[in-house]
């Protein structure tokens, strides 16, 4: 077997292979004999039909398997040899022929796309360090996991008299936002739920609830918003959005007591012992909240230091998940096809620039990955898979099923290798406990949780 390897561009292969006819035979005939090894004809016992029967009565179906082996098998040996690592689907010429022959030499050409060799990965991981903030808890963030679980059990009673909502109320609305009489994606509701709370000082109010306030169950008023400068449509931030709202009903919030018998309801034995988990679940939070900005920190440092070409596959894998989202937003919000359309072609540019920056961090943590023998296995994706059927409500096998048929499992384990080498390179570098003014603190006292030490996420685990 002869082959030689093309560099069509930084991150661009294209190999060309010619199997000489020996080697094409020697896989006919090895294809032939696994064909007949239980195969019955009349005439013949099982498994012991001649070879030269099997190829006259099966050609088609000989040479078929014969190339899909042979084909298959140089890939392999030739991307293991040369230490290739494709991360897009292989393409081959359809210029090519497309079944061996016996007695005749086979050649064809297959192309992929390749992480540049420009990548600078740290030779030293250990070297590296990055600030993370002291794992200490507010008791904001205490009461927020507190209130969130009371809200759980929480009754609503409706009010019958005849008054303006009040803070703390929860009030049912249709919205209906609109821009030169069309209507604002993200900007409109039906039967949307909200509850008024007191502006802190120094804020005002939101402009639905400005509007909201000044209704009574039943009515209808008006009155108008800047759409925020993170809009999702580029084109509709600072412009003025026309608002019509309806409020059909106002209701109190019952929240139950904090006490023996909430604690027996929500699965604990006492009060004591569902605060300690409050506390536990607040502690386990902020942790985690740490470690994830810890990785992103230490990634971009190494990111904006270096500049590399982009595989087109990568970005063009993030720019359509990123309008795919955007799409099923915008449908939920009840725009019209061509006001999706519209919508996401204003879109596109903000989220190239959002799928390179993606693009750039999967491709520095692949080939870190790479040259780290970092490797997913089966039962790591069946995991993540899990997960995903949990959250989205689907049956596992089913959908674990689709997802490699259709070849959605690549880009599953890619993201899990990458996921993997992130965890690795946070571990190994040196992490420096700073205060809110970024001056570095004592560490942590024996025993006490830090933030390396945070728990992994089930698909990342071994």
């Amino acid at each position: 077997m002869e082959h030689s390897i093309e560099v069509v561009s930084p991150v661009a292969r294209k190999i060309s292979v010619t199997v000489p006819a020996a080697g094409v035979n020697a896989v006919l005939d090895s294809t032939v004999r696994g064909f007949g090894a239980n195969l019955s004809l009349d005439g013949f016992r099982k498994g012991k039909v001649p070879a030269r029967v099997i190829e006259r009565r099966f050609p088609e179906e000989i040479v078929s398997r014969a190339t899909e082996t042979l084909v298959n098998g140089q890939v392999s040996e030739i991307l293991e040899k040369e230490g290739l690592n494709p991360i897009s689907r292989i393409e081959f010429d359809s210029g090519d022929a497309r079944q061996v022959e016996r007695d005749q030499s086979f050649s064809f050409t297959f192309s992929f796309e390749v992480l540049p060799d420009s990548i600078e990965l740290p030779e030293d991981m250990s070297a590296l360090s990055v600030d993370v903030e002291a794992p200490e808890l507010k008791p904001e963030e205490v009461e927020s996991i507190t209130m969130r679980i009371r809200k759980t059990m929480a009754t609503l009673d409706e009010v019958t008299e005849n008054r303006l909502p009040q803070d703390g109320d929860v009030v049912l609305v249709d919205v209906e936002g609109t821009v030169d009489g069309k209507p604002a994606p993200g900007m409109s509701a039906r039967n949307f739920l909200m509850q008024l709370r007191a502006p802190k000082e120094g804020d005002k109010p939101a402009d639905v609830e400005t509007v909201v306030r000044t209704l009574h169950a039943g009515e209808e008023g008006e009155g108008s918003m800047v759409a925020s400068e993170d809009h999702p449509d580029p084109s509709l931030r600072g412009r003025t959005v026309q608002l019509k709202v309806k409020l059909h009903k106002i209701s109190r919030e019952v929240l139950p007591e904090l006490n023996d018998e909430f604690a027996k309801k929500v699965g604990f034995e006492d009060i004591g012992k569902l605060r300690q988990a409050i506390l536990d679940q607040a502690m386990n939070n902020k942790l985690r909240e740490i470690r994830s900005k810890g990785q992103q920190k230490l990634l971009d440092s190494l990111l904006d230091a270096q500049d590399f070409p982009l595989p087109p596959v990568l970005v063009e894998k993030h720019l359509n998940e990123y309008l795919a989202e955007a799409r099923d937003y915008l449908t939920q919000q009840g725009l019209d096809q061509n006001a999706v359309a519209d919508t996401l072609k204003n879109m596109k540019d903000e989220g190239s620039v959002q799928a390179r920056m993606q693009a750039k961090a999967q491709a520095f943590l692949m080939a870190l990955a790479f040259r780290e023998n970092i490797r997913v296995t089966q039962q790591e994706a069946d995991r993540h898979i899990l997960q995903i059927a949990q959250e989205t409500k689907q049956d596992f096998a089913k959908l674990r099923e689709a997802i490699w048929q259709n070849g959605m499992i690549h880009d599953i384990q890619e993201r899990l290798m990458a996921a993997k080498a992130l965890d690795m390179l946070y571990a190994k570098a040196k992490k420096i406990t700073v205060d809110a003014d970024g001056k570095p603190v004592p560490a942590p006292e024996t025993g006490a949780a830090a933030p390396e030490k945070v728990v992994e996420p089930a698909e990342n685990a071994e």
